[in-house]
């Protein structure tokens, strides 16, 4: 599985884990329903992986996807081009919102 983070992106991940106390922790990215075009990103830190996830490994970072979201993500890159949301280039997208938090295959 391929996943990536810019720079900007990962800077910014290890800020927020730094300020809520999780250095270390994983990365969980998922795809749950939701948002305006169906499909939407959640992001959250997590102590460790399942045994049914992939971790990755981006930027310096440790990513973790559960199997279901991993077939959604592959080939996706993680962005932040403004301080306050990260936006996803999935090409695997066929349609996303102008945020670029929701998505549509």
């Amino acid at each position: 599985m391929q996943l990536g983070l810019t720079a900007r992106a990962a800077a910014a991940v290890a800020a927020r884990a730094h300020e809520a106390g999780v250095d270390g922790w994983l990365l969980r990215i998922a795809v749950v329903a939701g948002g305006c075009n169906g499909l939407t990103y959640e992001l959250f830190f997590v102590a460790e992986a399942g045994p049914e996830d992939t971790v990755v490994e981006a930027a310096g970072l440790r990513l973790v996807v559960d199997a279901a979201s991993a077939r959604l993500l592959d080939g996706t890159e993680i962005d932040l081009p403004r301080p306050e949301s990260f936006r996803f280039q999935n090409p695997r997208a066929r349609k996303s919102c102008s945020c670029g938090a929701s998505f549509e295959l």
